[in-house]
């Protein structure tokens, strides 16, 4: 490579190193000079590029080869100051200009990769070609036997379907999807076969209270699944056999709202302390619901939707254990859902809740699948999915996606398996010459 402008191989060096972005103390630290030293080279530096700046010098070295990649490039033109690109001499804007052309290019070089990686059509893993896959959804291996009604838990790379119908007939069965070979397996069944129950993740145990026997009939039980032992126990029942009840877990604790009791809705909550293995009452919500969804959220648990004894209902509430400790009201009314709802699942993934299924009191569209943003209190309906999900969805947040699984739609099970990309991971790759 050839530098023009009689730079030596010392200069070459400090060049390079300024292009980095080291300062000129971790210059004379790198190559055991003086800091006095660096200064004196890089007057003769500036003097012999002829430029007057270190990012007209970075930009230099861009244009000679001396930087293989554009990401310097890119750093130093963002760090450029109003003020410093002020004091440039006039003289000198015509270099700084055209040194800054490869440089643009590179730029919108790396932005049209980031827009291919992020808007590109996604490939359909299952082969499945009668059905449209949008750029953020997936469709995966199908369940094993079609159901709704599931308890859906992440574990690492594993997602446990328990109970719920499959077949017409309420299940102890857990089906494990493995997100790693979009595989399916199986793991011990649920002592007692429950439907229209939930299941939250405890440290490395799954909690699963409450839910409907093939009777009809909402139970109390409480069972604990441990994954790593392949086994189930009992622990403390429910204070009232509840079905059809909204579950979240927040810092340890397990917290069940309204739900079922078999005669009536429920407007009760309550609070179960995993380690205590104790059941506690806490201030109830101002309408008995069932068929509602929540989940938690920072310090809070969200809850929305659900029917009551008047029909669907639409309203969002923020649920604060910590402000009912303190004596304070711990419910807090948030942004509406779009429509009436109920009969859905939510789940957290990256500071939002992702809800998903359900019906709403419009006959004539199915339920969309929203998200909720907590620092704008606002619900956004995204795309469709290309698939039907339908009530009582198994609904689970694993890495970057949302799997929803089964569901029931026109009073038929469903076994399809989709997932929607919520976030999106883009590696950007270097650009040299």
């Amino acid at each position: 490579m050839d530098v023009d402008n009689g730079l030596s191989e010392r200069e070459v060096e400090i060049l390079k190193l300024v292009a980095t972005g080291a300062s000129n103390k971790e210059i004379a630290m790198r190559l055991v000079i003086s800091p006095n030293t660096v200064k004196v080279h890089l007057r003769n530096i500036f003097s012999k590029i002829e430029v007057s700046s270190r990012t007209e010098a970075t930009l230099y070295a861009i244009h000679s080869g001396l930087i293989p990649s554009a990401r310097a490039a890119a750093v130093d033109i963002a760090g450029t100051s109003l003020n410093e690109a002020a004091s440039l001499e006039t003289e000198a804007l015509p270099r700084l200009i055209w040194w800054r052309i490869p440089a643009i290019v590179a730029a919108l070089a790396v932005l049209a990769i980031l827009a291919y990686f992020i808007f590109r059509p996604v490939a359909n893993p299952t082969g499945i070609t009668d059905t449209t896959i949008t750029s953020r959804w997936h469709s995966l291996k199908e369940l094993p036997e079609s159901g709704s009604g599931m308890a859906a838990v992440s574990y690492e790379s594993r997602i446990f379907l328990i109970g719920g119908q499959r077949g017409g007939v309420v299940s102890g069965e857990i089906s494990v999807y493995e997100s790693s070979g979009d595989t399916w397996g199986k793991s011990a069944a649920k002592p007692t076969p429950v439907t229209a129950a939930g299941a939250v993740l405890i440290g490395e145990k799954i909690y699963m209270p409450g839910g409907q026997k093939q009777d009809g009939e909402p139970v109390a039980v409480l069972e604990i699944y441990d994954p790593r032992t392949d086994r189930w126990e009992s622990a403390a029942p429910m204070p009232k056999a509840l079905s059809r009840f909204a579950l979240a877990a927040l810092e340890g604790d397990l917290y069940v709202f309204g739900g079922w009791d078999g005669n009536n809705y429920s407007k009760a909550v309550y609070q179960y302390d995993a380690a205590q293995d104790t059941w506690l009452e806490r201030e109830s919500m101002t309408i008995a619901r069932a068929d509602c969804a929540a989940a938690a959220l920072g310090t809070k648990i969200i809850l929305a939707g659900g029917v009551s004894a008047e029909g669907l209902l639409r309203d969002t509430w923020a649920y604060f254990p910590q402000r009912e400790i303190d004596g304070e009201p711990a419910w807090e009314k948030r942004a509406e859902l779009p429509a009436s709802r109920a009969e859905f699942n939510l789940t957290t993934l990256a500071g939002s809740l992702y809800l998903a299924g359900g019906k709403t009191d419009s006959e004539q569209a199915a339920a969309p699948v929203l998200r909720y943003d907590d620092t704008t209190d606002k619900w956004e309906t995204l795309e469709s999915s290309p698939l039907p999900i339908g009530s009582f969805p198994g609904l689970a947040a694993n890495g970057n996606f949302i799997h929803i699984f089964g569901g029931e739609s026109g009073g038929q099970p469903l076994a399809a398996h989709q997932t929607y990309q919520a976030i999106y991971t883009v590696l950007i790759p270097a650009i040299s010459r």
